[in-house]
Formats: C-alpha cells, sequence, structure tokens
C-alpha cells in the first residue's frame, strides 16, 4: 500500500523522457549488479579513460535536453555559475555523507557482532597506482556529476510537483539506492539514506554543484583510503 501510494503522488504521465534516459545510462549497470565486481578497475588508465568518454557525453546530453526546457522551468535544475561559496557548502554536505556512511558502518559492525549476517559487503575498492591520482579525481567528480545532474537535479525538477517533494525524494532515492545492491543490505540502505540527504539539500537550495562535487568527494576519499590500506 505504501509503495502504490508513492506511484499515485509521483505522476508519471508524459515522463517518456526520463525513462528512456534512465534505460540507456543505468538500467544495464543496475540489471549486472549480479555479476562480480573487480575492485581494482581504478588502477587502469584505460579503464578511467573509457569511462569519462563514457560519461562526459552522458552529461551534455541531459545538460542539451535541460536547455531545451521552458525558461520559467530551467532554474529548477540548479545549474548555475559556480561561485567560492558552492566549494564550502560541498565541504559541508561531504562531510554530511561521510557521517551517514560512518553510522551504516557502525550499524553493520555491531549487526555482524551480534552474530548476524547482513548480507554481501561492498567489494573492497584497491587502488594503488598513485600515478593516476589526477586522473582519478577527475573520475569521481565526472561520476558526482553524471549522478547528482541525473538522479537530483534532473529527476527531482522533470517530476517536480507542489505538495509532493517528499514522494518524489523518497522515489528517486530509492532508485539510486537499487543500483547499489550489490553493497548488500546495509550500504543499499546507507545510499538511500544518502540520497534523501541529497535530494533534500537540493529541493531547498537548488544547487547542483554543491551537492556533485561533494559526491565526487566522497568517491575521491573512499579511493584514497584504499591507496593507504594497500
Amino acid at each position: 500500500m505504501f509503495f502504490h501510494e508513492i506511484l499515485k503522488k509521483i505522476d508519471l504521465e508524459d515522463k517518456k523522457e526520463p525513462i528512456i534516459l534512465f534505460m540507456v545510462f543505468f538500467l544495464p549497470g543496475f540489471l549486472s549488479q549480479s555479476q562480480v565486481v573487480d575492485g581494482t578497475v581504478f588502477n587502469s588508465a584505460w579503464f578511467n579513460m573509457i569511462y569519462l568518454f563514457t560519461v562526459i557525453p552522458q552529461i551534455l546530453l541531459v545538460l542539451y535536453l535541460i536547455e531545451k526546457k521552458p525558461v520559467e522551468k530551467i532554474h529548477l535544475y540548479g545549474i548555475t555559475n559556480i561561485k567560492y561559496k558552492d566549494l564550502l557548502y560541498s565541504l559541508l554536505y561531504f562531510a554530511g555523507i561521510m557521517i551517514i556512511v560512518l553510522g551504516t558502518g557502525l550499524i553493520s559492525f555491531l549487526i555482524s557482532f551480534l552474530g548476524y549476517e547482513t548480507g554481501q559487503e561492498m567489494p573492497l575498492w584497491q587502488f594503488n597506482n598513485k600515478g593516476l591520482i589526477p586522473l582519478i579525481f577527475l573520475t569521481c567528480m565526472a561520476t558526482g556529476y553524471s549522478e547528482e545532474l541525473f538522479f537530483r537535479s534532473y529527476l527531482l525538477s522533470e517530476f517536480h510537483s507542489p505538495g509532493k517533494e517528499k514522494y518524489i525524494i523518497f522515489g528517486t532515492s530509492l532508485i539510486f539506492a537499487l543500483g547499489h545492491i550489490y553493497q548488500g543490505v546495509i550500504g543499499f540502505l546507507g545510499t538511500f539514506v544518502i540520497g534523501i540527504f541529497l535530494a533534500s539539500i537540493f529541493i531547498k537550495k537548488q544547487n547542483l554543484h554543491r551537492i556533485a562535487i561533494a559526491h565526487g568527494l566522497y568517491n575521491f576519499t573512499v579511493l584514497m583510503i584504499s591507496a593507504s590500506i594497500v
């Protein structure tokens, strides 16, 4: 009943464009999560270059489609000139993401300590090719902008409807989290909470840069931590 209510609140009529974009950009990855994830792929310059050549055109396509929207709707997508204060806010939101991750990590530890299984754990990203750090930073930023542009800026704006924000935040965050099922139950729930956190910020501030940079910094931090461990 709860999910039925969510679907009723989110108007899916005339939403072919976001559905097609999701199917082209993200659905293949969502469906292939059962495959073994290679945690060492970021050590390859070729992988990072191919990734950038794939994701940057996707970003440009979404920006192109947004540019074609009615003028009165453009502001909803939060695409503005980046300012110094955006960088400061992104650090604040990055800290928020880290708190959520640490909290879910603690919950996972307590569950395991009590003898319960939490499902498949997130693969350990093993990055040790430190000569690629500048390229890795670009990859992480591209990921942050790609995912935040689509799941927050684009989807939240496409389904924008006054009074239904909480349902739209829930729905888009759930879709975002479904792409992280390979991380296990705790990873899925943590990603869901992060999605709600970033979506709530975007709804209030309508600024893509702040959440995209925060997202990219989190990805980069995870890889740098793995480099210090490996």
